[in-house]
């Protein structure tokens, strides 16, 4: 998915931020994968239902009523309701940052491993998790919040929000994530998990913190500055590289959304 979109990279003190703009030819390319993503995601511990999703897309038989029932159990806690824009959208914008985190090449290089575990948009917790490799056995890890940004608001408030809000949580939503980062397999990670909430409670160098914003709004229309509001908010982080923003440019975010839900409805009916 990262090459369908335009990504660029800014240096400041604010944070190092990253703006990813995607190519309108591209729209329904990355619907497609957007969905499937979500699929994996939210069917990881289920393969023969995701089997199933993915046959069906692909124009296999109908599912039996019992599986079809599994399936919109599974995934449509975001997508069932499509005159729900804002929980629609929040939830594409939320999964969007899922799918480009992998390879986003930001203030600490590739991560080595991204966690999304949020079954709902909705959800108690934090949006994601990216922990990087500084050469063994040293880890980094940064705690993601994404968010959604329509024209009511400015991306700087929107930005500032969501760093209040993970100061605020952000211990809670880690303790969340020990357990999935327990039973990684990676010995390394494992080990982080044991001590990932008392480093970040602590704002040890090993800790960071990440906004992602998705918006219509294009990259001439942006503030100057849009991730000021991190800067304030994380002012304990004395290496810019500990503060990481994406702003994810979709030029028509209603129509991907309704693009999304179609490509997971299209492996449910």
């Amino acid at each position: 998915m990262f090459n369908w979109f335009t990504v660029t990279a800014t240096q400041h003190n604010d944070a190092v931020w990253l703006l990813a703009e995607l190519q309108p030819v591209h729209e329904d390319d990355v619907a497609q994968a957007a969905a499937e993503h979500i699929a994996r995601s939210l069917l990881v511990a289920m393969p023969e239902p995701l089997a199933s999703w993915l046959g069906r897309c692909a124009g296999g038989p109908p599912h039996t009523a019992t599986r079809k029932a599994v399936l919109e159990a599974a995934l449509l806690s975001d997508f069932e309701n499509d005159t729900d824009e804002t929980r629609l959208q929040g939830a594409v914008v939320e999964h969007l940052w899922a799918c480009l985190a992998p390879d986003l090449p930001g203030g600490w290089g590739l991560p080595l491993h991204v966690e999304h575990e949020h079954f709902s948009v909705i959800d108690h917790g934090g949006d994601g998790l990216s922990i990087y490799d500084f050469g063994a056995p040293d880890l980094r890890f940064r705690l993601w919040e994404s968010k959604r940004h329509d024209a009511a608001t400015s991306v700087t408030t929107v930005v500032s929000g969501a760093a209040d809000q993970v100061k605020k949580d952000g211990t809670r939503y880690l303790a969340r994530m020990t357990k999935a980062l327990q039973s990684h397999g990676d010995a390394r990670i494992e080990q982080l998990s044991g001590r990932i909430v008392d480093l970040w409670a602590e704002r040890d160098a090993s800790s960071g913190v990440g906004v992602s914003v998705g918006t219509t709004t294009a990259a001439a229309n942006l503030p100057a500055r849009p991730f000021q509001g991190l800067r304030r908010v994380f002012d304990m982080y004395t290496n810019p590289a500990q503060r990481e923003g994406l702003i994810i440019h979709i030029p028509d975010l209603k129509a991907l959304s309704v693009k999304v839900r179609a490509e997971i409805m299209k492996g449910i009916n």
